[in-house]
């Protein structure tokens, strides 16, 4: 008699590493929490890290990732899982010891605040919904604290494990670089996309972010999952409409301003595409156009009714409540510049009170202000190195910003030359208003900024290709302009802080830099003009 034989297929050997990795990093974030029950710590962690590996397995096979884009991924999400995890005990040792969210291990008060009460929320017993109630402080929108919430009643009733919102945050990193790579490949290849999602995944602030239980971490990478998204459907393949929906099911309850400038921008770039543009008079292209518009529109009145529910925007109108958001957010921000800086009373004192908008534009887009933070000795030892990282990561991608802004006006012929140019526009409208709207906070501006990093990334990206595919001598001009800018304040900060060291008035430092810098400018653009260099150097860039 012959017996049939069950064939068990063979699983690969990644599925087996992915596996094991899983058993040790669990058992591993339950020797070091800080609760005793490591078996149910074991478990809770098991099972978050089971579903997060098999959700950036499943991206990962849909994108057909290269290996040097997975190492980037992978990079992403132990980094952020281990700097968070670092955080919540190098906090309580080097950081302010009178600040109660260092010594309970948050970098940020609003991810102590929310984390806490996703905690007291999870363990009530009562409805989820009632995150959404406005009740909570942590959280006016209610999405994360929900979510968190959730995560907490399902997989660690016992105890309060802030480590899980973390692996939660690493898990959409990756999937956030994976998205990104695939998509930008679309554009440039994939040398200039492995440039962009290395940026994404190193970015300093975006690090931090995701390091902590902030709402940015989750916002960041779904917008370039909806990217993903719209790519998709570019090339014909309708199931892109999938990824656009679920990064905006993710996003509406955790951010819903990001969600209404993520399509905005989508549809951008969808209608500045080259294949949109050849097909514009097309019943289908109309189609899709109204289809488009008709959800922002729907979107852009979903968020203004979410909006006018925020105590300080009550009784606003459904549109007007856009303007009132940002006149108080501007008005609360300028007061408390005024309070706190130091550069900033001087410059006022010195440039005249009609000038203070353009003091907390540039003072905004500056921070973290890379020359006061070599420059103060006062702050704990662990936050320096922190704010130098951020200001570092931010001085570095504001030079190809700027240099990216400037260039692509010129790059006549680039067939992208629209669609850059629109990330390039929406990139520093967000820059703008993040600096309006806290250019007061150090550390506010940089995360409101950093919620459309994956444009300001894909747009530094094209220009460190554009700028080395055509050998510009202008990414050098305005790194010397940066690097004059940040060695003159460098010195005035120095001479503030340290008796003995030259300290000129603010106004005339900035005189000076300007003056110094605009020779730079004005001296590539001569040099050109008259030299004669090729066409891809010679456009001026200013």
């Amino acid at each position: 008699m012959r017996h049939s034989i069950l064939r068990i297929p063979r699983l690969s050997k990644a599925f087996w590493l992915i596996c094991v990795l899983v058993l040790a990093i669990a058992a591993l974030l339950s020797v070091i929490d800080k609760n005793p029950n490591f078996l149910q710590g074991w478990f809770a962690y098991l099972a978050m890290l089971a579903i997060v590996a098999g959700i950036i397995f499943g991206v990962w096979k849909a994108v057909d990732a290269s290996r040097v884009a997975t190492t980037a991924a992978l990079v992403s999400f132990f980094l952020r899982l281990g700097i968070g995890v670092a955080l919540i005990f190098l906090l309580p040792v080097f950081g302010y010891q009178d600040n109660i969210e260092h010594q309970s291990g948050y970098m940020y008060t609003d991810a102590y605040i929310r984390d806490n009460q996703a905690w007291n929320l999870a363990s009530s017993g009562g409805s989820l919904a009632g995150a959404f109630s406005g009740q909570f402080s942590g959280d006016q929108y209610g999405g994360l604290l929900a979510f968190s919430a959730l995560i907490y009643r399902l997989l660690s009733p016992d105890a309060h494990r802030p480590i899980l919102i973390l692996i939660l945050n690493a898990s959409f990193s990756a999937i956030g670089v994976l998205c990104l790579w695939k998509a930008f490949s679309h554009w440039f290849g994939a040398r200039t996309a492995l440039l962009a999602a290395w940026g994404f995944a190193l970015y300093p602030e975006s690090i931090l972010l995701a390091s902590s239980q902030m709402r940015e971490a989750i916002v960041i990478p779904m917008i370039a999952v909806a990217f993903y998204g719209i790519t998709e459907l570019q090339s014909g393949k309708t199931y892109g409409w999938l990824w656009i929906i679920l990064s905006a099911v993710f996003m509406l309850p955790i951010q819903p301003l990001a969600a209404l400038i993520a399509l905005i921008t989508l549809l951008g770039i969808w209608f500045f595409d080259p294949s949109t543009l050849k097909t514009l008079g097309k019943r289908r292209t109309i189609l899709t156009v109204a289809l488009f518009t008709g959800v922002v529109l729907i979107i852009l009145l979903l968020v203004s009714s979410i909006l006018v529910n925020l105590p300080s925007l009550q009784g606003s109108g459904p549109l007007n409540v856009y303007l009132s958001w940002f006149r108080n957010n501007f008005t609360f921000q300028s007061f408390q510049l005024e309070r706190s800086s130091g550069i900033f009373q001087s410059l006022i004192n010195s440039i005249g009170e009609r000038w203070r908008w353009l003091v907390i534009g540039v003072y905004g887009i500056a921070q973290p202000v890379l020359p006061a933070v070599v420059g103060d000795p006062s702050a704990a030892l662990i936050m320096r190195i922190i704010a130098l990282l951020r200001a570092v990561g931010w001085y570095a991608l504001a030079l190809f910003l700027v240099y990216g802004a400037f260039r692509v006006f010129r790059s006549r012929q680039e067939p992208r030359r629209y669609q850059v140019a629109w990330m390039a526009l929406i990139s520093w409208i967000w820059i703008l208003v993040a600096a309006f709207n806290a250019g007061a906070d150090q550390w506010d501006n940089p995360r409101y900024r950093a919620i459309l990093l994956l444009w300001q990334v894909l747009l530094a990206a094209w220009a460190w290709w554009w700028a080395r595919s055509h050998h510009d001598a202008w990414l050098w001009r305005w790194l010397a302009v940066e690097v004059v800018f940040v060695g003159l304040f460098t010195e005035w900060y120095v001479g503030r802080y340290y008796p003995g060291i030259i300290h000129l008035d603010i106004k005339w430092m900035s005189l000076l830099t300007l003056v110094v810098c605009g020779l730079i400018l004005a001296g590539g653009a001569i040099w050109d003009r008259y030299h004669k260099l090729k066409p891809s150097a010679s456009d001026s860039g200013l």
